[in-house]
């Protein structure tokens, strides 16, 4: 008779906390129950792991397939920087003609920066002079707009079946942001001739580089005055 007395009022007992919203749970099954969430919680997160170490494998194994380069360059750190620019030099797209030559004069170029002589380019001791923005380049600009390989002056000194004087040639290297002669854009990969007093501009930078010539007469004659 008690333990009906006793299960009705438990009955009782919960069935007043169901209508109030009051759910209680024996404090075993609680912990029970505490345990199975925090066991599932920390396999989930060694599946993460485990799957975030994976992926990130994977993603390190593709780079390391799809950029052999970093290899290359890597490899590159124990030699020296001459040795460096050596490797990476790439092949300048261009062919001397077979009329091409040094020159028997003292050509150079006078580069003009914002109104005064910045530089002078001499011209004399090669048949053709490589302009560009790569360090292996006879001549470098450092000027964002121009090409690795922007540009070419080339010297004739043969005659030739093609009826070129013999002098300056200016030949573009179908640079991306084009050259100008005495403010006319060029063609790329056609030779343009160049005379003393003509004013060449590369790209986008401001420098213009004029052609000019030191004559032995002239020199002979600023000798004598001055002696």
């Amino acid at each position: 008779m008690e333990s009906r007395d006793d299960n009705n009022m438990t009955t009782d007992g919960e069935a007043e906390n169901l209508k109030a919203g009051i759910f209680k749970m024996p404090v075993a099954a609680i912990k029970k129950k505490t345990a199975e969430i925090a066991n599932a919680f920390s396999d989930t997160d060694s599946d993460e792991k485990d799957t975030s170490n994976v992926t990130e494998n994977a993603f390190l194994l593709k780079s390391d397939e799809q950029t052999p380069s970093n290899k290359q360059k890597s490899s590159l750190k124990g030699f020296s920087p001459a040795e460096q620019l050596k490797e990476s030099e790439a092949v300048i797209p261009y062919k001397e003609p077979l009329w091409g030559g040094i020159t028997g004069e003292s050509y150079y170029f006078e580069v003009i920066k914002n109104g005064a002589v910045a530089e002078r380019v001499e011209l004399t001791a090669k048949s053709y002079y490589v302009f560009g923005r790569l360090p292996s380049c006879d001549h470098s600009m450092d000027h964002p707009s121009l090409s690795r390989y922007h540009a070419v002056i080339q010297h004739c000194a043969k005659t030739n079946s093609e009826g070129r004087d013999l002098g300056w040639y200016l030949y573009d290297l179908d640079s991306t942001h084009g050259t100008w002669i005495n403010k006319s854009k060029v063609s790329p990969r056609v030779y343009y001739r160049l005379r003393v007093g003509y004013i060449v501009k590369f790209g986008g930078s401001t420098r213009l580089y004029i052609l000019q010539v030191c004559c032995l007469l002239s020199c002979i004659f600023i000798l004598f005055f001055v002696m």
